[in-house]
């Protein structure tokens, strides 16, 4: 009778847990005309050249925009293409997580199964990767761009190496074998499968690789040591960690949706990331109930902050600061705007 009751308590528990993590969630109230303001004086008072998004009425995002002594080619809009960079790595780490729940793969798959080539495949899981604890690492870049999802992936093989470390490292590298890992699951192109999923969907008419994407379609950077090589050589072997364009908007759609709107993988990527030395897990970083991203190329900077229960959210695009103003810049809207 004693384990009886204790089965039927467990399962009362896990049923809960489900109820929880599958309930829907109230939408973000929206920004106030206050906030609007102090986020535009901020984003004046450190002379930041872009855009934040920040949440409007039910799930569309209203932007706030400072222009600093910049021409028309060079105005960062909502509605423009602007290369994520690593803010691409949760849009990779959704698509892992929709094959995870298509049985497909698990994070317990070993990278042996997808490329036995790479030293010590056997001993690098899905969840490796996605938490950056794989022990590969690859810092090169090429002279050109790479053409093609086919060049991209040999390149990747080619250059890169493995420590054996099993410790926490941020490489791009990791995310790159991931989008090479979904190609090879799906039997088709990495950028065709987020079109699939995601873009067609959802409507993301502004989501390009990019080989897609011509100069004139980017705000400029602001950057004079910057030019449009070092962009395209970078977001191009950044393949699956970096080589997406989209706009603002269209980025918030995805995140709103595809992410803030998905309890159970937020859910389930906060298990995973709250396991580790540094909560980070499928794209984002944990801290409580916030998730964020930081992203870089030369000449861009980008990030997010969200808070993934209640779906407040703030997005910065700009083309004028570097990284480390970024991150200060990102710590400040998590603790002043995010309380």
């Amino acid at each position: 009778m004693k384990k009886f009751n204790l089965y039927f308590f467990l399962a009362l528990c896990s049923l809960a847990l489900l109820l929880v993590a599958n309930q829907p969630r109230a939408k973000a109230a929206p920004t106030d005309k206050q906030t609007q303001d102090q986020l535009h004086d901020y984003l004046k008072d450190h002379h930041i050249n872009g855009v934040m998004l920040v949440n409007g009425k039910g799930s569309q995002p209203v932007a706030i925009t400072n222009t600093e002594n910049a021409n028309k080619k060079q105005v960062v809009k909502a509605n423009q293409l602007f290369p994520l960079a690593s803010l691409q790595k949760i849009i990779t780490g959704t698509a892992v997580y929709q094959l995870a729940q298509q049985k497909q793969l698990t994070w317990d798959t070993p990278l042996h199964h997808y490329f036995p080539q790479v030293d010590g495949s056997s001993d690098i899981t899905i969840r490796e990767l996605m938490n950056h604890t794989s022990g590969l690492v690859n810092n090169d870049r090429p002279a050109l761009p790479l053409k093609g999802e086919k060049q991209q992936i040999a390149y990747m093989l080619k250059h890169l190496k493995n420590n054996h470390m099993h410790t926490w490292d941020y490489q791009d590298v990791d995310y790159e074998m991931l989008a090479a890992i979904i190609s090879k699951q799906t039997h088709g192109s990495y950028n065709g499968y987020l079109h699939k999923a995601f873009a067609k969907p959802l409507r993301l008419h502004q989501m390009k690789d990019f080989s897609e994407v011509a100069q004139k379609e980017v705000p400029q950077t602001m950057d004079p040591a910057v030019d449009w090589r070092q962009v395209t050589v970078t977001t191009s072997s950044d393949f699956g960690a970096g080589n997406l364009f989209m706009s603002p908007n269209d980025y918030w759609k995805f995140i709103y949706n595809e992410v803030l709107n998905n309890p159970k993988m937020t859910t389930e990527f906060y298990q995973q990331a709250k396991k580790q030395e540094v909560a980070y897990f499928g794209g984002v970083y944990y801290g409580g109930d916030i998730i964020r991203a930081n992203g870089s190329v030369p000449g861009y900077n980008c990030c997010f902050v969200a808070n993934y229960k209640t779906k407040q959210m703030i997005m910065l695009f700009s083309n004028n600061i570097d990284y480390l103003k970024l991150k200060a810049t990102s710590d400040d809207l998590m603790h002043d705007y995010m309380k």
